[in-house]
């Protein structure tokens, strides 16, 4: 069957065993990253726009720092940054998108975050408009980014306990026993006074 984007053929194997499918244009950005940053290597991955690498938590932010700055990758906007769990038991894992104009492919960076301990270091002292992600992935996730200013959340109410993406997050009816930490009590049918529907309104 025929690669539905075209029929180049795949140019060896990097990190996951993935086929490297990338224009040869990405060639260089793939060498800065190996040379800069060898702890990366078995992770990188490229497809036909992206290229991508996993970096520990501890060392995102000097990470993204040389990635912004360094005129050799410029790496200046950062487009998106979101929250992937893979499952009870399982990590999650906070993953950013960066461009620059100086390279023909996305930049892809997945930092895993432990599901006990959901912390990881804020980018908004490099990215102002990382606030935004981060209050979404804390209000969704529960993951806490140390360093920001201003987390709290940003859709849910501000009592609100529960994080409602996370694969361990269960229906409303029994969200309170979630491991993902439940919602108030009040929003658990079984506190709810059904009776007062067959009540009359203005009893004598």
């Amino acid at each position: 069957m025929a690669h539905p984007r075209g029929s180049r053929s795949p140019a060896g194997c990097l990190g996951r065993g993935r086929p490297l499918t990338a224009p040869v244009a990405a060639g260089r950005l793939v060498r800065l990253l190996t040379e800069r940053f060898p702890s990366t290597a078995p992770s990188l991955w490229t497809d036909e726009d992206t290229v991508e690498i996993q970096v520990a938590g501890g060392d995102i932010l000097a990470t993204l720092t040389t990635l912004r700055d360094d005129p050799d990758f410029a790496f200046g906007f950062l487009a998106d940054a979101a929250a992937v769990d893979y499952g009870v038991g399982v990590r999650f894992e906070v993953v950013y998108h960066l461009y620059s104009s100086e390279h023909p492919a996305w930049l892809r960076i997945r930092v895993p975050v432990d599901r006990d301990e959901p912390d990881t270091p804020s980018v908004t002292g490099l990215w102002e408009g990382a606030m935004f992600h981060e209050r979404e992935m804390y209000d969704m996730m529960g993951i806490r980014f140390s360093g920001n200013h201003d987390l709290r959340r940003i859709f849910m109410s501000p009592d609100y306990r529960s994080f409602p993406q996370r694969k361990d997050f269960l229906l409303p009816d029994d969200a309170a026993d979630s491991p993902a930490a439940g919602v108030n009590p009040l929003e658990r049918p079984e506190t709810w006074d059904l009776g007062r529907l067959t009540r009359p309104e203005n009893p004598s």
